[in-house]
């Protein structure tokens, strides 16, 4: 431990967070308040799986029985690991949240009934002299059912599931190249370009494929603002031991220290990735939260030498001979919308909601 020295361990010893040393893979040093948690590794250990990261990144994960947040930088020859304990409650902790979206979808219900009603109205003439008119509306709805959707998970308290969460054993590889297939054209309209890279041979995991899509339209999304016009992404799917890692990567600025460790705040959550009084920055708070449905986690990082790498991690799923693993839900749960249009809403131009784009 060539630069972490005595002065060091006895400044950290103090602290009352847990914090780690590793160093060339294994924990070199632990202080007092990681030593009181039976579930991290002892001195000598190599890091368990749920807290595999690097430096310079941030990660949510459950573990003794409570969420946490972990924040990562290099130190000498190594990096330290800092754990800090999320809070025990819903990201939004109020009880009327569920009342008061149901009571929003129904006026929405009817707008959506009313703007449909008008379209059907319209001749083809019409329909294009007030294609900015009905773009411009259609791109708000989707926008509101966005927040809506995003509220009613936010809202779920620690523990709970959506009532529609039904994990599945699934092929990874083809759920991958589904959401690609959802997602390349909208990429596309938004200036952007996405790749998939995958094994070619099967990956099994117990997951639900519209959370699993979700999940990955949030942090796609999250790529294509922070990339703007050009931007690159890549949906990287591994294998490493008895997990998979999916990631979403972008060639965007990278983030800062200070953004990295405000992510899974649930009061601050994704002010690091939007302007000021942009959106409702509550998207890598409940990705983490649907990560944890899928018992995995949520690792946010720099890459080394641009962009961001957000994973999803989640364990490997052995099925037996008689069980049937399934292919993604061909349903409609957006109100007529698909999830990649709804989720992409926010970054896609209006041209991509013009009548002749949405028949």
């Amino acid at each position: 431990m060539s630069d972490f020295n005595l002065p060091v361990t006895q400044t950290l010893d103090c602290m009352p967070e847990p914090i780690l040393y590793l160093e060339d893979g294994l924990v070199q040093y632990r202080n007092p308040a990681a030593a009181r948690l039976a579930w991290l590794p002892s001195v000598g250990s190599p890091l368990p799986e749920q807290l595999e990261t690097e430096a310079d990144a941030a990660l949510s994960l459950t573990a003794g029985g409570r969420r946490w947040t972990a924040v990562s930088w290099a130190c000498g020859a190594g990096w330290l690991l800092r754990l800090s304990p999320g809070e025990e409650q819903s990201v939004l902790p109020n009880d009327r949240i569920p009342f008061l979206l149901q009571k929003l979808r129904g006026p929405l219900a009817g707008m959506m009934s009313s703007e449909e009603l008008v379209r059907m109205a319209l001749t083809p003439d019409q329909k294009r002299e007030q294609g900015d008119v009905l773009a411009r509306y259609s791109k708000s709805q989707l926008r509101v059912l966005r927040m809506l959707r995003l509220l009613e998970l936010a809202a779920l308290p620690d523990g709970e599931l959506p009532f529609d969460f039904t994990p599945q054993a699934m092929d990874l590889v083809g759920l991958c190249r589904w959401c690609l297939h959802e997602l390349e054209g909208l990429v596309r309209m938004a200036g952007g370009e996405i790749v998939l890279k995958a094994p070619r041979r099967t990956v099994y995991a117990r997951c639900d494929d519209q959370m699993f899509l979700y999940l990955v339209c949030q942090l796609v999304s999250n790529a294509l603002r922070a990339t703007g016009t050009g931007g690159q992404i890549v949906l990287r799917l591994e294998v490493r031991r008895q997990r998979a890692y999916l990631s979403v990567e972008d060639n965007g600025p990278g983030l800062t220290r200070e953004k990295l460790s405000l992510l899974f705040d649930p009061a601050r959550g994704g002010d690091a990735l939007r302007d000021v009084g942009e959106g409702l920055s509550l998207g890598i708070p409940v990705c983490q939260k649907i990560a944890g449905y899928h018992d995995g986690s949520l690792v946010v990082s720099n890459l080394p030498e641009r962009g961001v790498r957000a994973t999803f991690s989640l364990p490997l799923y052995h099925p037996g001979p008689t069980v049937a693993c399934e292919s993604p839900r061909q349903i409609d749960t957006t109100n007529g919308f698909g999830i990649a249009l709804r989720e992409l809403s926010d970054v896609l131009p209006e041209e991509c909601f013009h009548p002749e784009e949405m028949e």
